[in-house]
């Protein structure tokens, strides 16, 4: 096992991928602290049981995991899981983000609401969580340690209607790249993963995604399970990685390059008229093909997908 001894803290692990991934790290051996408020997929409710049912399967297969119903979009809240973990169990080693929630809505239907619940759940929660363990991580030697954050294809290509959600997973992604160079030093890994799997936000999902992400026999490409076993790997103590947006579809794993300057114009030196400007500015691509993640597999898109003329 290779994980023995290890501590980790999955949020959002009572159900969908989050369960995958608590299951798979303590299968390996680790404490895992199930966090889940139990709430829908539009971050409204709670409920203990879902995080409590993960516990008991967990346990039931031999390993060490507890419950926790903190809501993490709490900074007080979050900065007392964390450190509670620590006075109980000495350590943290694992801290997978994965809490998220998704509220569909068009620029002039939003509400302030949406964009708070959301960016509470999905950026503040994280921030909060990774604030708080390096907290705990400064006053400690440096040592193998994992931080994973659960971003989503959606981030480095937004759709509409899920503008903000996409927004708040590009967001976990370039926190992830500015943690990876602030927390080096601790020897904490920070990567950030986009799995295309079977989640609770696939119900809200058109009907041809739906029905291609479908449940099926035999090789089922988009089951958690095949997410996890990548998860486990970024978690590893030697795993390779850090500051890297990776992504999986079943078996496949996409490795993200970042945004690049790749065109550059410029005047000698001296400054730019207006009408040069305009001019130069006109030698430059309105769009640059890139590869997507899809349920259907890679697909290429130019980028941004429009342009007005």
């Amino acid at each position: 096992m290779r994980l023995a001894g290890k501590v980790a803290l999955v949020t959002g692990a009572g159900r969908g991928l989050g369960r995958a991934y608590a299951r798979v790290l303590a299968a390996e051996g680790a404490q895992v602290i199930v966090n889940d408020l139990g709430g829908n997929s539009l971050g409204e409710g709670g409920d203990d049981r879902p995080a409590q049912a993960v516990v008991a399967e967990i346990m039931a297969a031999g390993g060490m995991a507890s419950a926790d119903m903190s809501d993490i979009s709490d900074w007080s809240a979050a900065q007392a899981l964390v450190s509670g973990i620590c006075v109980q169990h000495g350590r943290l080693d694992i801290l997978v983000n994965n809490a998220g929630i998704s509220r569909s809505g068009l620029l002039g239907d939003l509400g302030e609401a949406d964009w708070d619940r959301q960016f509470g759940v999905n950026v503040k929660g994280t921030t909060a969580l990774i604030d708080a363990a390096a907290r705990q991580w400064r006053t400690q030697a440096p040592a193998p340690r994992a931080i994973v954050n659960i971003s989503s294809p959606a981030g480095p290509h937004p759709i509409p209607p899920i503008g903000l959600y996409s927004a708040t997973k590009a967001a976990m992604a370039a926190l992830t790249m500015s943690a990876a160079q602030e927390l080096a030093p601790l020897g904490v890994r920070v990567n950030a993963f986009s799995p295309i799997a079977r989640t609770r936000l696939i119900e809200k999902a058109p009907q041809d995604i739906q029905e291609v992400m479908a449940a099926r026999e035999g090789y089922d490409p988009f089951a958690p399970d095949h997410a996890a076993r990548l998860l486990l790997c970024l978690c590893l103590p030697d795993a390779r990685f850090t500051g890297r947006l990776l992504g999986c579809r079943g078996d496949e794993v996409y490795l993200y390059r970042p945004w690049s300057a790749d065109y550059r114009i410029d005047n000698g030196g001296a400054s730019w008229t207006i009408s040069a400007l305009e001019q130069a500015l006109g030698s430059l691509p309105q769009q640059d093909m890139c590869w997507m993640m899809t349920a259907d597999g890679l697909v290429e898109q130019p980028l941004p997908p429009t342009t007005l003329g």
